[in-house]
């Protein structure tokens, strides 16, 4: 088992430092914003707490204990319901573009991972004639994000039934990793609510902001969440205390968050829709989350676009290659309106340099 270099990882450790960050997705973490979780020190015992942070999760996602699994976070869930639900020899269909870990695992513990194409020039939509092909040629599993990871588009409950009991048909299950799916203001549907060919990934890194606790869950059909489980209780045991507490507690003021992310969308989108519009530069409009494409002038490298960008203002963003979307970048506003501003001002004038008309 060999995986493909993580370039996104590395893209990310050479822009740290940069005075102007508009990479990392995700909301900012709640500490300064009010939120102060009361977590003692001593006398947590890892089995109380983790049979009370399933019940946090039980009781949020209104769903059965036996349909969820821990993980350390859902870049974790992905990877074990890979491991552990779908033998060495599976098929599986990834989409095209996506977060390169969704790839990289797939390619890694099955047999062949197939692209399934989310063209950009159909809104990012799932081709699903590629994915009627796909459960043709014996795929046992399709991969998604929801809302999508690097586009921010959503695939609407429509959209998602029709991929869902098109793979039920076939025997095959579908893994959604959700973790944008409720930084939207008309959160599409869960997978696992749809259908039960539906497995949903989340965690606690971007709705939450709260990445570093590295938690997170699956929640699926029982016999997946099963394996998933013990998956993670010979591969790291128990998942932190202190974390689980704190997750419990974010849990609890889930609509705090939601309404959090959505009102610093709602100040910051429009900046950035306008700034685009002003300086005649391409974007996808974002369904939710606090990111977006921006996309560069046919032909333009868009990793060496960053590199510039990094080198001589100090403004990171993110290389749309790193996902598949060559020729765009992902640009995140989830940072004050002034560094937002100051971060966009100099990717227009890295543009004009490039010859894109204002």
């Amino acid at each position: 088992m060999r995986f493909e270099p993580f370039l996104l990882e590395d893209w990310l450790i050479e822009c740290l430092g940069a005075r102007i960050d508009l990479d990392h997705s995700g909301a900012p973490a709640p500490w300064r914003d009010g939120l102060a979780p009361q977590v003692e020190d001593s006398g947590l015992n890892e089995f109380e707490v983790e049979d009370r942070f399933y019940k946090a999760i039980s009781s949020t996602y209104r769903v059965r204990r036996s349909r969820i699994a821990l993980t350390s976070g859902a870049q974790s869930a992905n990877y074990a319901f890979l491991d552990a639900c779908l033998g060495r020899g599976a098929k599986v269909m990834v989409e095209h573009p996506t977060y390169a870990p969704m790839r990289a695992c797939a390619k890694a513990l099955c047999a062949q991972a197939m692209p399934l194409p989310r063209p950009r020039e159909k809104g990012f939509t799932v081709d699903m004639a590629a994915l009627d092909e796909g459960l043709r040629q014996g795929a046992q599993a399709i991969i998604l994000t929801n809302l999508h990871n690097p586009s921010a588009k959503a695939l609407r409950d429509g959209e998602m039934e029709a991929i869902l009991e098109a793979a039920e048909d076939k025997g095959a299950l579908v893994l959604v990793d959700e973790v944008y799916r409720e930084m939207c203001p008309r959160p599409p549907k869960a997978a696992f609510r749809l259908s039960g060919a539906g497995v949903s990934t989340d965690g606690m890194s971007k709705l939450f902001g709260l990445g570093k606790l590295r938690v997170g869950w699956l929640i699926g059909p029982e016999e997946v969440a099963e394996r998933v489980n013990e998956t993670r209780l010979y591969s790291s045991w128990h998942l932190p205390s202190r974390s689980m507490e704190t997750a419990i507690q974010a849990l609890e003021r889930k609509a705090w968050f939601r309404e959090r992310a959505l009102r610093i969308a709602k100040v910051n989108l429009p900046t950035i829709m306008d700034w685009a519009e002003e300086e005649g530069i391409e974007v996808t409009e974002p369904d939710g989350c606090l990111h977006m494409l921006v996309h560069l002038p046919p032909g333009t490298d868009d990793e060496a676009f960053a590199r510039r960008l990094l080198r001589r203002h100090s403004t990171a963003v993110c290389p749309g290659r790193y996902f598949g979307a060559e020729g765009s970048f992902r640009i995140t506003f989830s940072c004050d309106g002034g560094t937002l501003q100051e971060g966009l001002g100099h990717v227009a004038q890295e543009m004009r340099r490039l010859g894109q008309p204002k």
